[in-house]
């Protein structure tokens, strides 16, 4: 490849790459509003409506002609899920009980990496058969379903207790969501930019990551709530670490790796690097109390969102600074170490009586 053509698929590959980002801003905007919206119009309002702006924007986004109009639905529908994420896990912890809701939440954040593995395994192979506004506009039919079986189906949880706010400072959720999320940006793109693979095998590894991701999803918020008593700090940690080894492992990876070796550490990552999501929501509702979890979540999810947004940007514009992949995954795994030092200063719930 000459190094003109180089430079361009470099390009391209930083412009693909922030679609995601682009989806984030959304999240980045309304997470806290729509968790405050949650607290005092109800659940069941706000799933419908978050269900419904997400696929009128995907829809939408299936008849965009040029890159500026694509992106600018995409933020469009990302309002939609800003909406969604405080307002699901209010629901979640609504009807946990204290001693399982870690896990119960990361059940319920499962549904972003089954998605993510559905949407890797079978959209590339869609989008090819028959086009991207296709796939686009099945996804957008699929989430319409959800809102009006959330319409039909659900109803709120009674009402509980109050108790005081607390802060919710120390969070390190933006770093964590930008490693995430510039592994689920860039992986497709490196293994077949750098290691030589096709699309479709590329793709099938991404999938690989999302159902290492809703397997790290459940097994944190069991070792939380069991194995550490409900504390929620050492889970983060050991996901911190996890995803900063793996940032280095694939750092070292080139033309010619193994694709068992592949597999391994795209699914890897997907246990640690999008497993720590549900005990960080946990975390932020927990401190916050009931009447204002969906605020606490919020703002976390405002956090996150700009981690998400501004992660994939920054790391496309430093991939195409030096012409490479090495020094930008060796700069994220020293990012997330930064963090997990800054981790120690968020204040740890006491543990749950009897654990």
């Amino acid at each position: 490849m000459s190094p003109r053509s180089r430079i361009i698929v470099l390009i391209l590959a930083a412009q693909a790459g922030s679609f995601l980002s682009a989806y984030y801003i959304g999240p980045s905007l309304v997470s806290l509003p729509s968790g405050t919206l949650a607290d005092r119009w109800g659940i069941k309002r706000m799933l419908v409506l978050g269900q419904a702006v997400i696929a009128l924007g995907l829809l939408a986004a299936s008849f965009a002609t040029s890159f500026g109009t694509f992106t600018m639905l995409l933020i469009g529908a990302g309002v939609g899920y800003g909406m969604l994420n405080p307002t699901s896990t209010k629901a979640v912890m609504g009807w946990s009980p204290p001693a399982h809701r870690a896990t119960l939440v990361g059940l319920k954040q499962v549904g972003l990496p089954l998605g993510g593995m559905l949407g890797a395994a079978l959209l590339p192979a869609l989008a090819m058969a028959a086009g991207w506004r296709t796939a686009l506009g099945l996804s957008a039919a699929l989430i319409a379903a959800g809102a009006v079986a959330s319409l039909l189906l659900y109803h709120d949880p009674p009402t509980t207790g109050q108790t005081p706010r607390r802060s919710t400072r120390g969070t390190i959720a933006a770093v964590f969501a930008a490693m995430q999320t510039v592994w689920m940006s860039y992986l497709v793109l490196y293994l077949q930019g750098a290691v030589g693979l096709t699309l479709l095998a590329a793709s099938r590894l991404l999938a690989l990551a999302q159902l290492g991701g809703m397997t790290g999803r459940v097994l944190f918020g069991m070792l939380s709530d069991r194995l550490f008593g409900g504390r929620r700090r050492l889970p983060l940690v050991l996901a911190g670490v996890g995803s900063a080894a793996c940032s280095l492992v694939v750092a070292g990876t080139g033309d010619g790796a193994s694709l068992l070796g592949l597999g391994l550490l795209s699914f890897v990552f997907g246990v640690v690097g999008i497993g720590w999501n549900g005990v960080q929501h946990t975390w932020m509702a927990e401190l916050a109390g009931p009447r204002d979890a969906g605020t606490a979540v919020g703002l976390g999810l405002a956090v996150s969102s700009a981690g998400v947004t501004l992660g994939p940007l920054a790391f496309g514009y430093v991939v195409q600074t030096v012409g490479g992949y090495r020094g930008p995954w060796i700069t994220l795994a020293l990012t997330m170490m930064v963090a997990l030092a800054l981790l120690f200063l968020g204040r740890e719930r006491p543990p749950i009586p009897g654990k």
